[in-house]
Parts: C-alpha cells; structure tokens; sequence
C-alpha cells in the first residue's frame, strides 16, 4: 500500500509540473496549417526553423505520407518546403492537412506563405505552449472580379478524439449566421477550416474552446487593410491562447508608414483598455467579451487593460501609404510581459521583398544591454523613441538570420519586409507565460498527499509571496506543502515582475478531500459482436481515466465501446481525479462470451416422391430454439424446398442463428422404348420418347439404318411421330440418340449420351 500511495503523490507531482511549465515559443514538437491563399494551389509554403542547438529533426505531413528530415546550426535558420497538398481549400469540412515539425533539440519555427506578389509569415507556437481557448484575430475580405475572398480561421488538432466547438463572429461561406456554434471532432493532424460568406464578414472575435489543446490561425485569402485601400495581401497569423494574454503592451509603427492600424479583442466583460501616445494623447474604451474596438495611430503607444486582451497590429496597403513598397501584414503583438532575452529569426526575402526591417522593444533603462548581430543598439543609430518605460528601435536589416540578445529584463522584436504589392511580418519570440491563468495553482489533493506550488516564473526577475491558506507562507518560486486537516483553503500568491515593477496576484481556494475509490457499476458479461459499455456512478467534479486490455485507454465515467470481441475481453482499471485528488484504482471485468454456433449443415435437396422424403434438421445442443416455422423444437423436419432458418440461445444468453437452402428435388431417372407404333388409331404408343422424371435437358435424335437423320427435337417432352418430311416413314429399326442433362441424388447436375434403337411398326 505505501508503494501505491507514493506513486500516486509522484503522478500528482509530475502533472502539476507539466502544467505549470512556464511557456515559450520554442519547443521540440510543433502542429500548424495554411489556410487558403489569393493564389490557391500555386503559392509557396516554407517553414523556417531556427534554434540556439545543433539539432535536428523531421517535418511530415502526416495523411500523405510525406516527410523530410532536416538540421539546424546554432543560431542559424533551416528552410523546409511544404508540399501544396497542406493548403487549405475547403469551408467548414474536417481536414487532414496538418502539418508537424519534432525535433531532437528545442527550436523555433516560422512559417511564410507567398505568390506573385502575396506573401506573410508568422511565428508557431510548440504544442506546450497551446491551450484550449482561443479568440480569433483576422480581417474583412473583399471581393474582386465576382470572386470572394473571405475572412478566414484555422484550427489543428494535436490529439485524437479532440471536441472542438467555434463560436462564430459572422456568417460562413456553407450558411451559417453569425453566433452559431459549430461543434466538431478532430483526431491529431486533422484541420478545419472556417471561411467567411463574403467580404461583409469578419471572423474576428470568433471564439475556439476545445477539451485538449488545439493549435488556432487567424486571416484571409487577400485582405485589403484599412477597408478599400489598395493594394491587398494574404494575412496568416497564429493566436496565442487565452491563458497567454496580457494586460500591458508597447507597440511600435512599421518603419516607413504614416499609421498603422490597431485592433483590441476582450477576453472578458466590463474590460477597461487605455491607449496612450508617444505625445501623451489618451484614448479610453470599454469592451466585452469576444468584441473588439479598431482604432489608427501614427504614433507609438502603450496599452492597458484591467483584464487580459488581444492586441493586433497591421500594415497598411501602398495605396495609403505613401511607401513605394509594401502591402497588408498582421501581428499579434507581444505584451510586454512575454519579453525575453535572446532571440534567433529571419528575415525573409520570399516572395520579392526588396526592405527588411525588425524592430526592438526594451525597457529603457536596458537599451545599452542590448545587442543585434553582436553590435549594441546605440552603435548601430536606429530609428528610436520612447514610451513609458520603454525604447523601441526599427533598424533596416539585410534578409537572412538576425540574433537579438538583452543582458537586462529582455527584448521584444518583430520582422517584417516590404516588396512590390507584399509584404510579411510576425513577431519574432516571446515567452508564452500563463501569466493570467489561476488554473496553475492547484485546484485541491488528497489528504496526506504533498501538493506542488509552482507557476512557472522564477528568480531574479519574478519575486513572490504565498499565503496557502492555514497560515504557511513563502518566497521561494516552488513550494511543496502537506495539509494536515480536510477542508477548503484559500491558497494565493502575489508575484512581482522586477523587470517592469509590475505585481499581480493568482488566488484559488482548494479542497482537501479523502483518497477514495470510484463506484463501478459492476462486471460486464457480453456476447460477442454486442457493443458494451463500462462504467462507475459519477461524482461530480471527478474526471476519469481507464486502461485496459492490448493498450486500451480512454476518459469519462461511462465509456460506450464497439462491439465486442476476444481482444476486448479483461480486465479494466479506472482512476478517479477530484479537485486534484488521485483516486485509488476499481476493477471492472468484461467477460466475452463467443456466440453460439448452430449447424444445420450445407445445403442440400429432398426428394418428395421417395418412400421416407424427410430431412430432419438438427443445429445441436442449446437452452433455446426459433425456427423459421415459428416452431420452439430441437430439431426440424423438413419435407418440400425452401429457406430454413434456426436461431438459438445458449446458456449464457448468447444468440446466433445458421441457415439452410433445401431444394425439393429427385434424382433424374429415364427410359426409352424399344416399339411404338404410330397408327391413326389413337393408340397408347404411338410416338416415341425418352420418359422419365426429372430431366433437365434433353435432345433427342433419329436415324434410320442408312445414318440419315429423320427426326432431332429438344426439351423433356420432344417425340417422334414416325414421319419425315410430313410422310410416314415405313416399318424399320430405326436408331436414337438422346443427349440428356439432369440431376443426381446430392442435387449435383450431370449430362450423358444415350443411344438405343426402336421399332416401328405399321
């Protein structure tokens, strides 16, 4: 029991430290998708792969069977390209296009998707920085030329059996209006797509909540930003998940642009969001869950909101701004409490970009801790200013690998290019914190269990003061703790950035309950080929796990399984977890009864006329008999063909039925006479045949003693009449050959050639 009871608590601890893993852009397993672009089925699909390792790795695309092995220098970039079967083409239809990248060491991947003149790229999250909850960023489309372009949202699917349900912002392309939910199933590597119906409509603020983790895009086929501005482009851009969002962000204008446009997405009602420029111009707004404000600004800025929020960021056409090169791009921006201190990216020249910029946001008073390329900010003159506490720099950059490196709190840096009519930006790293999500403090234990206290931050940069409730306090980033009494805690934490002295406080009260068993609702005794099910009576709050025979497993109190057979026979274990309480195992047994196996045996034939025709039918030994006749007998006789059918039910309730085609036939039996005598007194011989029963085919043939053929007729009733040509033929031997087919006693068919003679007489 005690080695039971420890390996409990080492599961419980390994959960709550698999959880609480502070996030990160970079990772050893990544899932991604490309919706569909301006230029469906002829762009370019990259995706570029960078790392702090030598490492390496695959990239497949899973459904086709397709897959390409790569490696990546330190601080270099690797270039893989997709095949054109992962693009996106369909509406609302489930998918199997994603796309995954593992690889031995952690890395960072980008994607970038272009064509003649329409390109973006964006950053990809690894699958331990994903969630379950999303809002989409995208934008209105437009329409060009009778054809639509639409608004478009993304969702991949990293494990089977994933429930996926997307709340709409506007009406689709298959109907759809706008606030239906639609609900779906993904296995891992599956896709779904949502397209817009048309350019009036706008995904943004759709939201995705999923019961595993999924991956989320959000943007268009070709987009024009703002509204009726030439030139257009594809928008592609991962959303980060709810958990991730932030309260404060700095943003920066792309270098040459005279405005910038600005969107804000709630993650909550009543959220309060101030704008404030580099002049000091303010702007205030209230939003609420799902909706979003949008807003211009030539200016940098500094965002804040009393509730976590969604901030994008897009370039505008060349139309409007006054620029000879570049078109629609969109960021997410980071928040300024997702900063980190190195990060690898590249800055791309796909499709035709002929600018590259990035541009750095750090706290000011870490702006000469700072390095591009190994060469500080100040020493390299970029374009800089301030606001708040911080320093953003646009530089010029040549296309290719760039390394940003902070020896204070950390960087934020964006990429982005311009080209004739396109562009491409996307946020260049950030550490994808959980920075708003009580979730990481555990929800309860066990009594006597010791619980982990870890949200993933750490010293220096984060400070931290626990209270758990029954008067433990700390400052230490971890804290392991034993309850020593039942009941419900307040366990809270005040974490303290001292980077941007900034504090916020996680608060969750928790449970401490008993170890207990789940209630099975008892063993399971099942025919095979009947669908089954195993269960326990639920309690609430309780999520549940089973294992079982040849690998089996699955979640849920009550499991519906497939029909069964041998290998799902065994024994079944279920573990409870309540409010982060590990249960102790219950067993549940299904037996599989195979099925009875009646045997009437093959089919076969009865001949009526014999002196005992009877065929008694005997399926064997059982509890319980139907047969087709409605008779409950053991056994059946049967007298005249047809379809004979049995069903039995053996002791242990199994049923299963055997069938039996009888055919009411005899076995063919023939003669010929050797006279006959066809005069027109009507007598009883005047023609000649071959008489029998039975017969299923017959020619017959005579000759007379000179070989000529005087008579050939077919069928089981033909006769000769003795005449040839309309003549009576004179009295003779004349000879026969009859050509007969018919059937043996098993029901087999057989053809033999008989011959004989008769004589005629007049």
């Amino acid at each position: 029991m005690m080695k039971f009871v420890y390996s409990i608590l080492c599961l419980c601890l390994c959960a709550c430290l698999t959880r609480v893993q502070a996030q990160t852009n970079e990772g050893t397993e990544f899932w991604f998708g490309f919706m569909e672009h301006r230029n469906v089925g002829t762009n370019t699909m990259v995706a570029m792969i960078t790392s702090r390792y030598n490492t390496s790795g695959t990239v497949r695309l899973p459904f086709y069977n397709w897959q390409q092995n790569f490696t990546v220098s330190a601080n270099t970039v690797t270039f893989v390209q997709i095949p054109l079967s992962a693009e996106h083409t369909t509406s609302e239809q489930v998918a199997d296009k994603g796309v995954v990248v593992q690889s031995q060491a952690p890395v960072s991947v980008y994607i970038h998707q272009y064509h003649a003149s329409r390109s973006e790229a964006t950053l990809v999250l690894p699958v331990s920085s994903l969630g379950t909850e999303y809002y989409v960023l995208s934008h209105a489309g437009i329409v060009d030329q009778g054809q639509n372009y639409p608004s478009e949202l993304l969702v991949v699917g990293m494990e089977d059996n994933t429930n996926v349900e997307i709340t709409l912002s506007a009406a689709t392309e298959k109907g759809l209006p706008a606030g239906s939910v639609i609900s779906v199933m993904l296995d891992r590597g599956e896709s779904y797509q949502v397209q817009a119906a048309n350019s009036a409509n706008d995904l943004t603020g759709s939201r995705v909540k999923a019961d595993k983790k999924v991956n989320v895009f959000g943007g268009g086929r070709w987009i024009g930003v703002p509204l009726g501005c030439c030139c257009r482009d594809n928008l592609l851009e991962q959303m980060p998940p709810l958990s991730t969002w932030g309260k404060q962000f700095v943003t920066a204008p792309f270098a040459q642009m005279p405005y910038d446009v600005y969107r804000i997405i709630a993650s909550e009602n009543g959220t309060n969001v101030t704008v404030t420029r580099e002049s000091g111009a303010t702007q205030s707004y209230t939003i609420n869950a799902g909706k979003w404000v949008e807003y211009q600004s030539p200016e940098a800025t500094l965002i804040s909101a009393n509730k976590p929020v969604l901030v994008g960021q897009y370039l505008i056409g060349s139309e409007c701004s006054g620029h000879p090169v570049g078109d629609p791009a969109v960021i997410v921006v980071n928040s300024v409490q997702q900063i980190r201190d190195s990060v690898t990216l590249y800055n791309s020249p796909f499709e035709a970009i002929e600018e590259n910029y990035l541009t750095i946001i750090s706290k000011t008073s870490d702006y000469n801790a700072v390095t591009l390329d190994g060469q500080t900010l100040s020493t390299l003159n970029p374009d800089a200013g301030t606001i708040g506490d911080f320093t953003y720099a646009r530089i010029e950059v040549q296309a290719g690998t760039h390394n940003i490196f902070s020896a204070g709190c950390g960087v934020i840096v964006t990429a982005y290019g311009y080209g004739p009519y396109e562009s491409y930006a996307y946020g260049g790293g950030a550490a994808f914190s959980e920075i708003n999500a009580a979730g990481l403090l555990p929800p309860g234990g066990c009594l006597s269990d010791t619980l982990l206290f870890d949200i993933g931050l750490r010293e220096p940069r984060h400070s931290f003061q626990w209270d758990l409730g029954d008067g433990t306090t700390a400052t230490t980033p971890t804290v392991m703790h034993r309850y020593a009494a039942l009941g419900t805690y307040k366990a809270r934490v005040i974490v303290t950035d001292n980077c941007l002295n900034t504090s916020d406080t996680l608060s969750r009260e928790l449970q401490i309950i008993l170890r207990e068993a789940p209630d099975p609702l008892g063993d399971v005794r099942v025919c095979a080929g009947t669908p089954f099910g195993i269960g326990v009576n639920p309690v609430a709050n309780t999520s549940y796990e089973w294992t079982g025979p040849n690998g089996f497993s699955d979640v849920g109190a009550n499991l519906a399984l497939p029909a069964a057979t041998p290998e799902l026979a065994g024994k079944y274990t279920v573990t409870g977890t309540r409010l982060g309480c590990a249960s102790y195992p219950a067993e549940v047994l299904v037996t599989v009864n195979p099925l009875p196996a009646p045997e009437l045996g093959r089919d076969t034939v009865v001949c009526p006329l014999e002196s005992n025709p009877l065929l008694l039918l005997n399926p064997g030994n059982y509890q319980r008999y139907n047969w087709s006749d409605a008779s409950s007998r053991p056994t059946l006789s049967v007298l005249n063909g047809g379809l004979y059918w049995v069903e039995v039910r053996d002791m242990n309730g199994c049923v299963n039925r055997d069938s039996i085609e009888v055919t009411a036939r005899c076995p063919t039996r023939f003669y010929a006479p050797n006279v006959f005598s066809p005069n027109d007194d009507a007598g009883e011989n005047a023609y000649f045949s071959i008489l029998g029963v039975e017969i299923a085919e017959l020619r017959l043939e005579i000759y007379d003693r000179w070989g000529e053929l005087v008579f050939a007729g077919e069928g089981a009733e033909t006769r000769w009449n003795g005449e040839y040509r309309g003549k009576p033929m004179p009295a003779g031997v004349y000879l026969w050959v009859a050509k007969i087919s018919g059937y043996r006693r098993d029901g087999s068919t057989f053809t033999t050639t008989e011959y004989g003679d008769v004589t005629l007489i007049r």
